[in-house]
């Protein structure tokens, strides 16, 4: 029989983190991209040459046997200058590198398969980087089965060229790769070769010695079919591939490795940033008051103090969610057997997070009111 003490019971719908200092700037995530504009003329635009072969870009270094289907005319530099200009063929460890395809007059859209996504709210094209020591060849399927997803917006997806980071200014990343690739909040990390350690230890099994290594990049898209399904094939995926030589010196290493933590630290709050709204939920002001002592800012406000209080977390303000039907809701587990009685709507708290100086916090919990427990789990 229940003595009507509360327990909450945190249950995390969504976290949003806040650049802004204000207490009012919060929301719920939403995720918005242009509408799709005409195409535009690149920069540097190529011709193409009406031959079909492995491609690579300005290299002395071959990027091994040909890769599904190279896209016509089209071709990887590689430089110094996030845009592409003055393309070198060798680099160093001490050198910020990005990467350009150019692909000979065709759209991104159109040259690696985008359409096949239909209305989708974000295309995506898979960057595979590979570091080789000296006198290694890449596996021949390395290229597809270590792939990486990377965020292709509406916008880049119209032109005839794009921009890639390789080992990048981990402040100024803008080549953002994800983990599940149809999911927009997996989109949080850094590309290239900050992908391939996370600590100085992985970092040391990648270059485990100065010298000469090579870096093998393909850029490919996908194919479907007539009925829009997805071709697993990939002798038919769109390609386009790379290589150059890289000379890495021992005195570099722990700078990677810096940079790297640097990177996926940019690339989260690049997301953080994306999430944020500049008001209040439409709810907030009409937020429940329900008639439940339980639910009294006197005696809630305490429990959830202590509660996100042992992870030095400082309270803001809180809401309950309007609401329709019952306040409260028995629990039955599968046999239907009686358990605990939950408060139906969700009380969202704000609160700031010690180690975001000017960060702040909403998120979503449970209430649950259990037998002889007033605590908070």
């Amino acid at each position: 029989m229940f003595k009507g003490s509360a327990l909450l019971t945190a249950a995390i719908l969504s976290i949003l983190f806040f650049t802004g200092g204000a207490a009012g700037q919060f929301g719920l995530p939403k995720i918005k991209l242009p509408k799709i504009p005409k195409p535009e003329t690149p920069a540097s635009p190529t011709g193409t040459d009406g031959t079909v072969g492995s491609v690579t870009g300005v290299s002395s270094t071959s990027a091994g046997k040909s890769r599904g289907i190279p896209i016509t005319g089209a071709k990887i530099t590689f430089s110094n200058n996030p845009d592409g200009s003055n393309p070198k063929t060798s680099f160093s460890s001490s050198e910020y590198i990005y990467g350009r395809v150019d692909l000979g007059g065709k759209t991104v859209y159109d040259a690696f398969g985008l359409k096949g996504f239909g209305d989708a709210k974000f295309y995506y094209i898979n960057y595979h980087l590979n570091i080789l020591p000296a006198g290694k060849e890449a596996w021949e399927h390395d290229w597809h089965n270590g792939r990486s997803f990377v965020l292709m917006t509406k916008e880049d997806a119209q032109k005839t060229y794009w921009n890639f980071d390789v080992l990048p200014d981990p402040s100024k990343i803008s080549t953002i790769a994800g983990t599940l690739e149809e999911d927009i909040d997996y989109y949080k990390f850094p590309s290239g070769f900050y992908t391939k350690w996370y600590n100085a230890d992985s970092a040391r099994s990648v270059f485990p010695q100065s010298g000469t290594y090579t870096i093998d990049i393909t850029v490919y898209g996908k194919t479907f079919d007539d009925w829009g399904k997805l071709n697993g094939e990939t002798d038919s995926y769109p390609t386009v591939s790379a290589a150059f030589p890289f000379q890495f010196s021992g005195s570099d290493g722990q700078k990677l490795v810096a940079n790297a933590e640097k990177a996926k630290e940019t690339a989260e709050n690049a997301k953080n940033k994306q999430n944020m709204l500049r008001a209040m939920p439409s709810w907030w002001a009409r937020a429940a008051t329900p008639p439940d002592a339980k639910l009294a800012p006197a005696r809630l406000v305490p429990m959830i103090k202590g509660f996100i209080g042992q992870w030095n977390l400082t309270y803001v303000k809180h809401a309950i969610v309007p609401y329709t039907g019952p306040l409260w809701v028995i629990e039955k587990n599968d046999i239907g057997i009686r358990g605990d009685r939950m408060l139906s709507p969700y009380i969202c708290i704000i609160y700031k997070y010690h180690m975001h100086r000017e960060a702040c916090i909403i998120c979503a919990i449970r209430t649950r009111e259990q037998d002889d427990m007033a605590n908070l789990t």
